[in-house]
């Protein structure tokens, strides 16, 4: 079955100007410090996992001090755009980018030190695999750092606010396979992951996505209009809006996880 990519050039263009340069994510920059508060990653050996336009890999090598990181996107175009970025930052010898299709990474076992992975997984159907994978090319004592989004469902107005927000991300041609964090946490259980850790992202989440809408409807906004045309524009606005409603209701959450391979 083909790929077919989720991401055109005025989408990324869009993301960008809403996220930061590099990011496709909500956050970005910002958030990629947050997740790695109080961690020590100076030489470390890194999995950037769905690595998207390569924002986070930089970062790691270039203001964490990583030894060398290899992102991973399935996304092809993405990748090209990384490796021009790593580049451009002449980091091209600590970072490297790989194109792979769905499925088992394409490493070792015990290869890295640390697997990152931001409002990735959430993309992926089947956690329990991805989360094996993980553990798997991690080494004894490897950490997992994974932010996500997850599924906070209690019924009544989150639900409705939920659906909503799914349904317009459908329309912008974006697909996702939210869950629980309680799956996420058995997931990581099952694959062999211990202190596992949770931690509740949601209101800084909120606050994010409500600085992406009034950004956009404020009078730098139009450069985003200009980049995403008018119709993805107004669908950008309104994804905004209902992912801070949907936060706000609880219907969707944003958790930073954290896990260990045993040594």
């Amino acid at each position: 079955m083909s790929f077919q990519s989720q991401y055109s050039d005025r989408v990324i263009a869009g993301m960008q100007m809403l996220y930061g340069k590099g990011f496709l994510s909500p956050g970005g920059a910002t958030e990629v410090s947050e997740i790695l508060e109080g961690l020590d990653v100076t030489g470390a050996e890194v999995l950037d996992l769905g690595c998207g336009i390569g924002g986070a890999s930089l970062m790691l090598a270039r203001d964490f001090g990583a030894g060398h990181v290899t992102g991973v996107d399935i996304e092809a175009d993405s990748v090209a755009r990384a490796e021009a970025a790593a580049r451009d930052d002449d980091l091209g010898g600590r970072v490297t980018f790989v194109h792979m299709a769905p499925g088992p990474l394409p490493f070792a076992d015990k290869s890295f030190d640390l697997v990152f992975t931001k409002d990735v997984i959430c993309h992926i159907a089947d956690k329990p695999a991805v989360f094996a994978e993980a553990f798997r090319v991690l080494k004894p004592g490897g950490r997992l750092l994974c932010a996500d989004f997850a599924d906070g469902l209690a019924g009544g107005d989150a639900a409705k606010l939920y659906a909503d927000w799914v349904e317009v991300l459908r329309t912008y041609g974006l697909s996702f396979h939210f869950e629980s964090p309680q799956i996420y946490e058995n997931a990581l259980h099952d694959a062999g992951f211990v202190d596992i850790t949770r931690r509740d992202h949601t209101a800084n989440s909120t606050a994010v996505a409500e600085r992406e809408r009034d950004f956009a409807l404020g009078e730098k906004g139009a450069a985003v209009r200009e980049a995403l045309g008018d119709d993805y524009f107004k669908l950008r606005v309104e994804l905004s809006a209902m992912r801070a409603k949907a936060h706000a209701a609880r219907g969707l959450l944003h958790v930073h996880f954290t896990a260990r391979r045993p040594g």
